[in-house]
């Protein structure tokens, strides 16, 4: 990864649930200069976003945590401050999330419009909205989820 971004947001999370979902950090024990030690994911995907996940081994208190019991603070950086986009590929939930701001208390992540439409036809060609994401690369993965489910209606993506 070539880019640096602030932090956009923070989350907390079981570590092994993540592991499980993303597999193991790309690098671990790494020095935060100030706030212990952290591992880090480094993420690419399809659709051009790249992610750099840390999980900090230190609870808020500043005190070391047992990664397998207790909640890890997880930070987002991103080569595009499309926060929804992040946390689709990272399956974390937007309310999960606590966005981070610069100074003067302007989030760092924009909350994006849903401007693609996962739409259905069914059988009697009724055509319905299904869902807005923010993403085209969510859209298109939640058509195909739901062409898979081998039901007679249509998804596509506006």
């Amino acid at each position: 990864m070539t880019w640096s971004s602030p932090s956009y947001a923070t989350f907390e999370a079981i570590a092994s649930q993540i592991e499980t979902r993303l597999g193991p950090p790309t690098e671990r024990d790494l020095d935060s200069n100030g706030v212990g030690l952290f591992d880090c994911y480094h993420l690419q995907f399809a659709c051009g976003l790249e992610i750099a996940l840390w999980r900090f081994h230190l609870s808020r208190e500043l005190r070391p945590i047992d990664a397998a019991r207790e909640l890890s603070i997880f930070e987002i950086h991103a080569n595009r401050p499309e926060l929804e986009h992040a946390l689709f590929h990272l399956g974390v939930s937007v309310d999960a999330c606590a966005r981070r701001a610069d100074r003067d208390g302007t989030p760092l992540s924009a909350a994006v419009p849903s401007s693609w439409i996962v739409m259905r036809q069914d059988d009697n060609g009724n055509r319905y909205e299904v869902a807005r994401v923010t993403s085209r690369c969510e859209a298109e993965s939640l058509a195909r989820q739901y062409e898979a489910r081998g039901h007679k209606q249509i998804y596509w993506v506006e």
